[in-house]
């Protein structure tokens, strides 16, 4: 079968699909911009020579991109399209879709409100943006979300007859699985992801680590994503006056962590921590809920990585992670557990077997299985 992979900025939810179906039988056409493709052709390292990559050069406009897509589609017979991260020019890629009647087409929502919601401020590009993601939405047929925890809020939206599948952001690799090392001197905690205040309360990590320094509970926190925005030089500010007088947070300056960093220090840590907005905005004015209308990045890393965390007590996540998990509906309830995990490493050793356990429903057999309409030529 031939497909194509579209992703502009979630490339390891595009890993995640060129995973899936990258079957022998199989041709793959991956479309995406530069900063998506030199993350993906890390991850893929010597693979990457088997796939046509369709890379759109800086100078070229993103609408003029979607036909290049289209006329590559044309040129190479693609049978399946699978579109993900679509988050502009919307009318462009409705019109592609139904310009390719004979191309079976996926979209990944990852901001399911988004598509449904319309609040207008009044601009006619607002306007544009509505009305393209209306005709989108119409012109597809089938669906993914990134958790089963948001299927419901997206089939509640859908006209009746539209497909919605669960393909997550991540699948879990056992052959590159490492073992998260014991606890001896301090306790490692990442904070995976951009910092960004739409999507975590960088308060929270902050407080955490005084809270530990109070308790005398050693641990090291790295906050494992770039900084780009306002928000994130003053979190950065933040965290040059704590290091000053402490030496266990640690951080990077630059816009992106590269992936070879990304994944030595995930593989070094022993939880990670999302101290996630759960109600935020990140679109167009339009409200979203983590774990309902939107899932977070870092149920991929715990995925991937098979690592337990930290997360919000109202966070919704799937019924697998339920025995990987701390909760928290204030920051300072984790020094306690945190202080169990020091006194007595069995404590941990559940939880990073937990972690394990939940990490191997998400193998790729698991959804072969699953959805085999979805991966064999003939589909549904």
């Amino acid at each position: 079968m031939r497909i194509g992979i579209f992703e502009t900025t979630h490339f390891e939810v595009a890993y995640t699909l060129i995973r899936l179906f990258n079957h022998p039988d199989n041709q793959l056409t991956v479309f995406c911009y530069v900063p998506a493709a030199e993350q993906l052709k890390y991850l893929l390292k010597d693979e990457q020579q088997r796939f046509n990559w369709v890379i759109r050069p800086e100078a070229m406009s993103k609408a003029h991109f979607v036909r290049v897509i289209r006329n590559e589609i044309d040129s190479a017979g693609i049978e399946m399209l699978l579109l993900d991260s679509v988050e502009d020019n919307f009318i462009h890629y409705a019109r592609m879709v139904r310009l390719l009647p004979g191309v079976r087409t996926i979209l990944t929502l990852h901001d399911i409100n988004n598509y449904f919601e319309y609040h207008n401020n009044g601009s006619l590009r607002r306007f544009v943006r509505n009305y393209g993601k209306k005709r989108l939405v119409r012109a597809v047929h089938e669906f993914t979300v990134l958790s089963s925890t948001l299927e419901d809020a997206l089939c509640s939206k859908l006209p009746a007859g539209k497909i919605v599948r669960n393909i997550p952001g991540a699948i879990f690799d056992e052959t590159q699985y490492r073992q998260p090392g014991a606890i001896e001197d301090e306790i490692h905690i990442v904070v995976p992801g951009t910092v960004d205040e739409k999507r975590r309360n960088y308060d929270a990590v902050f407080n955490l680590l005084d809270s530990c320094h109070q308790q005398n509970i050693k641990v090291k926190i790295t906050l494992l994503g770039g900084i780009s925005n306002l928000y994130g030089s003053r979190v950065l500010g933040r965290a040059k006056a704590y290091r000053a007088l402490h030496n266990n947070l640690y951080w990077y300056e630059s816009e992106i962590v590269e992936q070879p960093e990304f994944d030595r220090v995930m593989q070094e840590s022993h939880f990670i921590f999302s101290p996630t907005v759960v109600e935020t905005v990140i679109f167009d004015d339009v409200q979203e809920k983590y774990g309902i209308t939107k899932s977070s990045g870092n149920v991929g890393d715990m995925i991937r990585f098979a690592r337990p965390a930290i997360v919000p007590k109202d966070l919704r996540l799937s019924p697998e992670f339920s025995a990987c998990v701390m909760r928290y509906e204030h920051i300072n309830e984790i020094p306690d557990q945190l202080a169990q995990i020091r006194d007595d490493p069995s404590k941990y050793i559940m939880l990073k077997e937990a972690a394990y356990v939940c990490s191997l429903q998400f193998r790729a057999e698991v959804f072969y299985t699953r959805y085999p309409d979805l991966f064999t030529k003939a589909g549904s």
